[in-house]
């Protein structure tokens, strides 16, 4: 409702540049990307010289969130009076746009000039830790790390991002280490989500399934109401399918943080869990029913219209009057083409091609 208020207010005062930043910042916050970078381009059109930085640090962080980075690094180097935010976002805007030695000594610049918070300077030796990791290898990452470690306030990130080096690397020395860091997260709503998925791979690279299971359910009935949590044990049941009750329980699992996530993550693959869950134990209605649902609601998510041909094909063995091979063609086309999937997605409907040929 703000949103439209700042816009009734632009329509009565076209040149009023402060109602066309915060227009820009309320589409920001709402996800409407696009619609945020025309505000704050109409914004820097008006605006004062005086607060010109401020606009050009939030266009140029809306044009890194829709893709534009070369024209985003453009914005922040137009930046007079250089701050903590203006030097990281330009650090990660040169990143994406994959200029990374001037990234790497952005990042370093803002590390050592443009803030004395540890918290902050935790943050960037994460971030300069990934860039290492890229291009000088997994002991220069982990160096990093360990500073970021030391500051006071240490950045949550760069525990998960040891525990995931350690977890690539089979270190499962270092990865025992920095789970006992991370247990003092286990209550923090902004890292249950990381540290559950985190928790159950260590487990499961130990190859103690059962335990993985426990662990994660322990942290759903801490915290009952987090639909990250729900949806991390989902997927954990699911990588377990061997047993039936517990790809039903899975399923089950999925429904429950497509619920409860509505307000409050990323649900549009959540269905195709479900759907999957639904699958791998055999109840292939529902699992038909669930793949279309997700299809109405996320028309543009690849995985969806995957699990749609799943469901379509073992129908179609079923019930030879069900559909037609074409159909399932037709689909499979539509993914390839407008979908941009990812590999492992192409890949099997490369193998769904060849089980097509070989019935």
């Amino acid at each position: 409702m703000r949103a439209f208020g700042f816009a009734s207010e632009i329509e009565n005062y076209p040149d009023d540049a402060c109602a066309w930043n915060m227009l820009g910042l309320l589409m920001e916050r709402m996800g409407l990307k696009m619609g945020a970078a025309q505000a704050f381009r109409s914004a820097l059109r008006l605006v004062e010289a005086t607060v010109r930085d401020k606009v050009y640090m939030n266009y140029g962080r809306s044009l890194v969130g829709i893709g534009k980075y070369s024209q985003a690094v453009d914005m922040f180097k137009n930046v007079k009076e250089a701050t903590f935010n203006s030097g990281s976002g330009l650090a990660l805007a040169l990143f994406k746009d994959k200029q990374y030695e001037e990234s790497y000594t952005s990042y370093e610049s803002a590390l050592h000039w443009l803030t004395e918070d540890q918290g902050l300077q935790s943050e960037l030796l994460v971030a300069l830790a990934s860039m290492a990791y890229l291009f000088q290898g997994p002991e220069e990452a982990k160096t990093l790390l360990f500073q970021s470690f030391q500051l006071e306030n240490p950045s949550a990130w760069g525990l998960y991002a040891t525990l995931s080096l350690a977890l690539v690397h089979q270190d499962l020395e270092l990865a025992d280490l920095v789970l006992k860091e991370l247990e003092r997260l286990k209550d923090s709503v902004r890292c249950l989500s990381h540290y559950s998925v985190l928790l159950s791979y260590v487990y499961l690279l130990q190859g103690d399934s059962r335990r993985a299971v426990c662990e994660v359910s322990k942290l759903v009935h801490r915290h009952p109401s987090e639909a990250s949590l729900w949806l991390s044990l989902s997927i954990l049941l699911i990588r377990l399918h061997a047993e039936r009750p517990r790809s039903y329980a899975a399923a089950r699992c999925g429904e429950v943080a497509m619920k409860l996530g509505q307000s409050n993550m990323d649900v549009t693959k959540v269905l195709c869990i479900v759907s999957l869950g639904l699958f791998l134990v055999g109840d292939y209605e529902q699992a038909l029913n669930s793949a279309q649902k997700a299809i109405h609601y996320y028309p543009n998510v690849p995985e969806c219209w995957v699990v749609l041909t799943s469901a379509l094909l073992i129908k179609l063995r079923s019930d030879k009057k069900f559909a037609s091979r074409a159909k399932l063609d037709e689909k499979v086309a539509h993914v390839v083409k407008n979908m941009n999937p990812s590999t492992l997605l192409r890949k099997w409907l490369d193998d769904y091609c060849k089980t097509i040929v070989s019935d």
